[in-house]
């Protein structure tokens, strides 16, 4: 008589069997605990939770309300917080439009902290209803305690006078007032919309009366330059001239040329000024051969000049005529001191900080230029901190530029300029 043996089980689909019977086994309990704690757990006893909006507003003059609600049917969805009913305060909610950009979170007590007054903390930040990003970070933080508003309704300022002026150098200029007429000190942070990370740091972090200046080939030019003046920043764009070596770098398709004829440089000119809006005035990319040639430079400054822009001098040219041709053209041009940080070590970018110092007190007036290298903005931000105690007043580079026009002209003119090669 045959015999007959019976052929192995699969491995693979003894597994497969094994492995869903676990998950079943453990998704039920999982589900029966879950239903059990729903069941008979006490909402009371868990932690009070608040629902704030954190955005970034633009200039738009709208009105941000904070409503104070005493009763949940004075508003639809305003409920109180658990207890408020017997202690009388009630919780604040503000109520924004959640069109575009706006974001609402839901943030506990346990996850983000201890309420503190009438805020709460998020990612170890005391944060209020309907504050942005921006004011968070402006606020000292201490432990334990916040400087609260004295009241609870915040409303938008009153509109702003109309500029007499429509130059975009007046338009788009921060407003600035110095009454005391403390020497006035400044700085502008370049190279700006190449890296999302620096760009975004420089603008959070620094204040904004320095100015902000934009590489033309940023992908993302019209985002960050609107972004900077959300943040109350002024902006430059950069334009790139001729420099006496370029070296290995390639020479971008807009640059003005030392040499060329006026029609070619003002229609590449056009290019530049036509890609976004919002600037005040302009900043050399390099440029040190074209700003020594009077007949390529003329064209150009007066052509700025009929647009209302300002024209900011990086500092870097050793030799330039730029300053005489821009009084003889009406231009509103101001040239920095030098850049702070062509050593980037902070003992040397204190060092040049220190040298704006001694000229802003002589002069007046002095700035200087920098590259948003994070060892730039961070030494700019402990310098800043320290100018009050000094008599010094930090302003935007558009108020030196229209105080005190053409005759502030300040550094030596043997220091290496921020962009190499010119």
């Amino acid at each position: 008589m045959g015999y007959r043996r019976e052929s192995e089980p699969s491995p693979f689909r003894t597994g497969v069997v094994h492995a869903g019977m676990s998950l079943a086994v453990f998704g039920g309990l999982a589900a029966s605990l879950g239903l059990g704690i729903h069941v008979v757990a006490d909402p009371a006893a868990a932690s009070p939770s608040q629902t704030l909006a954190l955005f970034e507003t633009e200039e738009t003059g709208e009105t941000v309300s904070m409503a104070r609600l005493s009763d949940p049917g004075e508003h639809p969805g305003g409920d109180l917080l658990p207890g408020a009913e017997d202690t009388g305060s009630a919780m604040e909610m503000a109520y924004v439009p959640t069109e575009g950009e706006a974001v609402r979170i839901e943030v506990t007590g346990g996850q983000g902290g201890p309420a503190v007054g009438d805020a709460i903390r998020i990612n170890g930040r005391i944060v209020r209803a309907g504050e942005s990003l921006s004011q968070v970070r402006s606020v000292p933080q201490t432990d334990g305690t916040i400087k609260l508003a004295a009241t609870t309704t915040v409303t938008s300022a009153p509109p702003k006078a109309k500029s007499k002026s429509k130059a975009p150098a007046d338009v788009y200029a921060r407003k600035f007032a110095n009454p005391e007429g403390l020497p006035m000190v400044g700085l502008v942070i370049g190279g700006l919309g190449m890296n999302a990370t620096q760009t975004q740091l420089a603008i959070d972090d620094l204040p904004a009366d320095v100015t902000l200046s934009f590489a033309l080939d940023s992908k993302k030019l019209d985002h960050w330059i609107k972004t900077a003046r959300a943040d109350g920043h002024e902006v430059l764009i950069e334009v790139p001239m001729e420099a006496y070596d370029y070296g290995r770098m390639k020479m971008h398709p807009d640059t003005l040329l030392a040499g060329a004829d006026a029609k070619a440089n003002l229609t590449r000119l056009e290019a530049v000024l036509a890609r976004t809006s919002g600037y005040f005035g302009i900043v050399n990319y390099q440029g040190a051969k074209f700003a020594a040639d009077k007949a390529s430079a003329t064209p150009v400054l007066e052509r700025l000049s009929e647009k209302g822009l300002a024209f900011i001098d990086d500092g870097s040219f050793e030799r330039t005529s730029l300053e005489s041709l821009s009084r003889a053209s009406g231009l509103r041009y101001a040239r920095a001191a030098g850049p702070i940080d062509a050593r980037q070590t902070p003992a040397d970018i204190s060092a040049e900080l220190m040298d704006l110092e001694s000229l802003a007190l002589e002069k007046g007036a002095a700035f200087g230029s920098g590259y948003a290298f994070p060892i730039t903005v961070e030494a700019a931000k402990v310098w800043i901190s320290q100018l009050d105690e000094k008599g010094l007043i930090l302003a935007p580079v558009s108020a030196i530029t229209n105080t005190r026009p053409v005759e502030v002209r300040t550094g030596s003119l043997d220091k290496s300029g921020l962009f190499n090669g010119g």
